[in-house]
């Protein structure tokens, strides 16, 4: 008959103790690597239901805040984005919504927000989409939607409070101080180094004109410049630049302008151009495209492709900020002033 050794399986019990209590030690220092970002995760929150104003309808309806932000992400940035990229984009997106909506909501409509981009921000309907991405959708709308439930709740704060979350497409390099481009210096919104920019074709773009039609142009918007094909060079002078290299005035004719105006008169991606007159015809050559204030959505995605996470890519952009759960906020209404 088998004689059970006590001494051994009192050996084995405690071996196998300790080995169990290894695995917990391990699993617990592995969670506390990205505690703060599981803790924001962890936060209760609830869904809040927002009013947006859709241009497409014309009417404005209720929706819920999360489920707004896939149809603003898809919109605002390609699902072929590196993940991190699209949970910074969906971090920014949240924050900006929170922050409008906080503020009086869409200055252009009895709404928090309308879809138009170039008053508040993009977003696409599940028909555009379907429309759009084709037998993709799916597995598109999964990628989106994963990026909104994996940053649920999160938000940008800037001395506890929601910041005006601006971003663009590409910044050429460099982004730009807002006080440059809007009316507000916000201590959040400063020009930082983005010298890497992958996933759009408006990196660099040009446009050209004839010197007649280009004189026509301007004399059209502004008739005291009077310029005059002949001798154009001489009618032309760039008057500054910011430290990101953005024209912030240029001289034409008897008249100056000013960089944004410019833009806004030529149709240029951005305000950081360079100008070549050669052969009866002048030439604006580009860098990035947007204002250039905020996240560059082709700098985080290079940054996400580089390994960094959706936090670093945001406290890069957004100087002094930290994420925060909508939770932790006191109320919409309670944003603070825009002004620094």
């Amino acid at each position: 008959m088998y004689k059970i050794r006590w001494n051994r399986v009192l050996a084995l019990s405690l071996a196998a103790g300790l080995l169990v209590l290894l695995v917990r030690g391990c699993a617990m220092a592995c969670r506390a690597g990205s505690a703060d970002a599981e803790q924001l995760r962890a936060e209760p929150y609830t869904d809040r239901m927002i009013t947006v104003f859709d241009g497409d309808t014309g009417r404005a309806g209720e929706q819920s805040l999360e489920t707004y932000l896939v149809g603003v992400v898809a919109a605002e940035m390609p699902a072929s984005f590196d993940e991190q990229a699209l949970r910074a984009q969906a971090v920014a997106a949240r924050t900006y919504t929170i922050y409008r909506a906080g503020r009086g909501g869409c200055g252009a409509h009895d709404a928090d927000v309308c879809t138009s981009s170039a008053c508040c921000q993009a977003f696409a309907s599940e028909q555009a989409l379907r429309a759009r991405w084709g037998a993709a959708f799916g597995e598109n709308l999964e990628r989106v939607a994963a990026a909104v439930r994996d940053t649920n709740g999160q938000v940008l704060c800037y001395d506890g409070k929601p910041i005006e979350a601006l971003y663009h497409s590409a910044s050429g390099g460099y982004t730009e101080d807002s006080e440059n481009v809007f009316a507000a210096a916000l201590p959040y919104l400063r020009a930082v180094e983005s010298g890497q920019e992958i996933g759009s074709v408006h990196l660099s773009g040009t446009v050209s004109l004839s010197y007649a039609a280009f004189c026509d142009r301007v004399n059209a918007a502004c008739p005291e410049a009077g310029l005059k094909p002949d001798n154009l060079a001489d009618q032309i002078e760039i008057l500054g630049r910011t430290k990101s290299g953005r024209v912030t005035g240029i001289r034409l004719g008897g008249a100056s302008m000013s960089g944004k105006a410019l833009r806004k008169l030529l149709s240029l991606d951005s305000t950081l151009f360079t100008i070549t007159l050669t052969g009866g015809s002048i030439r604006f050559d580009t860098r990035g495209f947007g204002h250039g204030v905020g996240m560059s959505q082709t700098g985080a995605n290079a940054m996400g492709m580089a390994g960094y996470t959706y936090e670093q890519i945001l406290l890069h952009y957004y100087t002094g900020t930290a994420l925060r759960n909508v939770s932790e906020l006191t109320g919409w209404a309670d944003g603070g002033s825009a002004a620094p």
